[in-house]
């Protein structure tokens, strides 16, 4: 073999090894964020396009608080290999819907998710997108009990906050831990609009209602007026229940 053939033969090695070490990369991007993020902002950050790039910014998002009610005293009261199998069964058919609608997982506290629609992709339809979400999340809850009365465990509710405004977002830790997160006032709001829902039920804020647009019912007689812990002036909340044609289970029309 010629010096020449010998040196395109180990340039070809080179390049067979390089791309498998990228396919290697890619595979475990894709294990560990894949649960995380959708398969559209994986394929961006992969691609290193420029609107999929993680770094510290301000941008108006739209953000979700969901929460199981009790969860704690079902904790308590149930085997605690039931509860994680019940409460796994729970979140996998939310993070599914939540993908779907094109949502993103920041974090699991407990039986809570929370949640950022427009980040970090850049998303002009995603209160929309997220008031679409909640209702499905809502609508997805009679099958999720059925699912428990078959395994004889309880039925549990919940409730979803939403709320659109200007949030910090960026990588938050360290060289050695890090994790994509947003901060600020609106975060610590749409988390306060949740805790005002009960059992089955969307509340969501005027900023969120004006940015989705017509295609979100609310029920006018459920709006109100409440003054978060945190916050200086009173807020108004609105009981969204339904998106377009669809509605929430224990308000859809006829039932």
């Amino acid at each position: 073999m010629s010096d020449c053939e010998e040196k395109l033969r180990e340039a070809e090695e080179e390049i067979r090894r390089l791309k498998d070490s990228l396919d290697s990369r890619d595979r475990f991007i894709h294990e560990t964020f894949g649960r995380y993020l959708t398969d559209e902002v994986l394929e961006e950050i992969l691609s290193g396009k420029s609107q999929a790039q993680i770094g510290g910014e301000r941008r108006v998002v739209t953000i979700m608080f969901a929460d199981l009610r009790q969860s704690t005293m079902l904790s308590e009261k149930m085997d605690p290999v039931d509860f994680i199998r019940m409460l796994n069964h729970f979140l996998a058919g939310m993070i599914e819907i939540i993908n779907a609608w094109q949502g993103n997982i920041l974090e699991f506290v407990g039986d809570a998710i929370v949640a950022v629609f427009g980040a970090p992709r850049v998303n002009e339809y995603a209160a929309r997108d997220a008031a679409a979400c909640a209702v499905a999340m809502q609508r997805l809850m009679p099958r999720v009990n059925e699912w428990n009365v078959q395994q004889n465990f309880p039925e549990i509710s919940m409730g979803i906050g939403l709320h659109t405004g200007e949030a910090i977002l960026g990588n938050i830790g360290s060289q050695t831990r890090t994790k994509y997160d947003m901060i600020g006032r609106n975060v610590n709001l749409a988390s306060r609009v949740q805790g005002y829902t009960k059992g089955g039920q969307i509340l969501a804020t005027t900023e969120l209602l004006e940015a989705a647009g017509d295609h979100v019912i609310v029920n006018e007689e459920g709006t109100m007026w409440v003054k978060p812990k945190g916050i200086q002036t009173e807020i108004l909340l609105h009981d969204v229940i339904g998106f377009g044609s669809q509605y929430i289970p224990h308000t859809e029309e006829g039932n």
